[in-house]
């Protein structure tokens, strides 16, 4: 107003200081009367106030952490010093940031460890030194712009934008029909994550998180999709889908590239900055542990094939026998803790804060009472009690401070046999084997089934099934004779 829009001064409005007396500043900043016999016009005062009440309360203030002591703190005193009775004129948020580092260093010209803002965007590119920056992290610490980084961003736009135009393009190979898999409904709700998870970083303006929710988590997610799929082939819709989600995601840190996916690969009308951000249904934790359950499963069993695929000790001269070679598995689950551990899990779900991540200060007394009412335990002297009981409480502890309190559940709210047996054919490819058969350890003949293979069902527990193995020699001595 006072410059007629021009910040250098070149023009103003022909108001003089003289003719800013207290009196106007009460009337535009306070919401006072007009001044009378003032000489300002009542239009251009009502304009004045106008254009400040459009801009205030201002709703962020972005600073670095060195001027708090001063600037900030001083900013705060004067607003509520000015507007103490109107506490809506107030700073409703100010954001700090640390110093940037280069490389894990200071930048500094006599060191030659500095770099121009032109001279990062001519090397990396806009969008990936926008990348680098959001990953050079938030809050207060100095951040660190990584020059490996932005590299890394230049290959992985790269690579994406091949990935999309190999998708979008005829003949992609992709699968239609109803995306009823397993593998689509765990795909599409990990987008939704994605979604709740980046806007929630976003509004915080922790844009290290939201990078992470939107390219890292995102793309991860993809890539277990792609392979969970396998030559059936990825879903066409849910395809379109995560390259749609993953350009709105990405918006903020790569708009360039964006734009170009929405608008000359997507054919999308108008530009993605004004499509607005992503939706998405609300995310199913349930459906989220069994795709958790799904990836922690085939680790676990690698390395217990691995176990069973160990070379025998050599016995007395003579060469040496050959490793065996597993080609299937028994898994055998069970659906619930039973007995005093589903007594002490039900002890440690009542004292578990989810929030401040921590245990009840009775926990431990509570734990050893509701497993000494078992029958099993209840002769057990206290020495005793706490030798069998503690371990397995521990650990469920430990779990709980990691996990959070669903591991404190009873039982699952899945049933393992049925995820299990829906990604049997990316198990199956995950594991080099060719048959996998899964029991629920109470079912009549599984004892004897699990003795033979040398599967101990007593370590069997929610999530955590136990395997027994079968070798190419014991599956040719048990077919029948041709």
């Amino acid at each position: 107003m006072l410059q007629k829009g021009d910040m250098y001064g070149k023009d103003h409005s022909g108001i003089t200081p003289q003719q800013l007396t207290p009196e106007v500043w009460d009337y535009v900043f306070l919401g006072k009367e007009a001044p009378r016999d003032c000489a300002i016009s009542p239009e251009q005062l009502a304009a004045m106030r106008r254009e400040f009440e459009y801009w205030y309360p201002f709703d962020l203030r972005v600073s670095g952490k060195d001027l708090i002591q001063n600037h900030l703190t001083f900013a705060l005193y004067n607003h509520t010093a000015v507007w103490a009775a109107d506490k809506a004129k107030w700073p409703r948020a100010i954001r700090c940031n640390g110093h940037l580092l280069l490389n894990s260093e200071k930048m500094s010209k006599s060191t030659g460890n500095f770099k121009t803002l032109n001279e990062a965007i001519g090397e990396y590119s806009s969008d990936a030194m926008r990348w680098a920056l959001a990953d050079a992290g938030d809050g207060m610490d100095d951040a660190n712009f990584e020059t490996t980084t932005a590299n890394a961003a230049i290959l992985r736009i790269t690579k994406e934008l091949a990935w999309i135009e190999e998708c979008l393009a005829p003949g992609s190979g992709l699968r239609e029909g109803p995306a009823d898999l397993l593998a689509d409904r765990v795909f599409d709700n990990a987008i939704n994550i994605a979604i709740a998870a980046a806007r929630d970083a976003f509004e915080r303006m922790a844009f290290r998180e939201a990078l992470k929710a939107a390219a890292y988590d995102l793309g991860n997610a993809r890539d277990v999709y792609r392979l969970a799929c396998g030559p059936e082939g990825m879903h066409r819709d849910v395809t379109q889908r995560y390259i749609e989600v993953s350009t709105l995601l990405l918006l903020p840190f790569t708009p360039h590239t964006s734009e170009h996916v929405w608008r000359n690969m997507l054919k999308k009308e108008g530009a993605a900055v004004t499509a607005g951000f992503p939706t998405g249904a609300e995310p199913d934790t349930i459906l989220q542990r069994a795709a958790a359950y799904v990836e922690d499963l085939i680790p676990a069993m690698r390395k217990a094939i691995a176990k069973a695929e160990a070379p025998p000790k050599k016995k007395g001269p003579g060469p040496a026998e050959p490793p065996p070679r597993v080609v299937g598995a028994h898994v055998f689950v069970s659906e619930r803790f039973v007995g005093w551990q589903e007594a002490v899990l039900r002890a440690l779900a009542p004292r578990f804060n989810a929030k401040t991540r921590a245990f009840a200060e009775d926990a431990v007394p509570a734990v050893l009472e509701a497993a000494k009412q078992d029958s099993a335990m209840s002769s057990m002297a206290d020495k005793q009690l706490k030798q069998a009981v503690m371990p397995f409480a521990k650990f469920k502890q430990e779990e709980a401070l990691a996990a959070g309190p669903q591991v404190l559940d009873v039982k699952l709210p899945f049933s393992e046999v049925a995820v299990i047996n829906e990604s049997m054919a990316y198990l199956l490819r995950s594991l080099k084997i060719d048959k996998i058969e899964v029991h629920l350890a109470t079912d009549a003949g599984v004892p004897e089934l699990a003795a033979s293979v040398k599967a101990d069902l007593n370590g069997a527990y929610p999530a955590s099934p136990v395997f027994g193995f079968v070798t190419a020699a014991a599956a040719a001595a048990a077919a029948p004779a041709q």
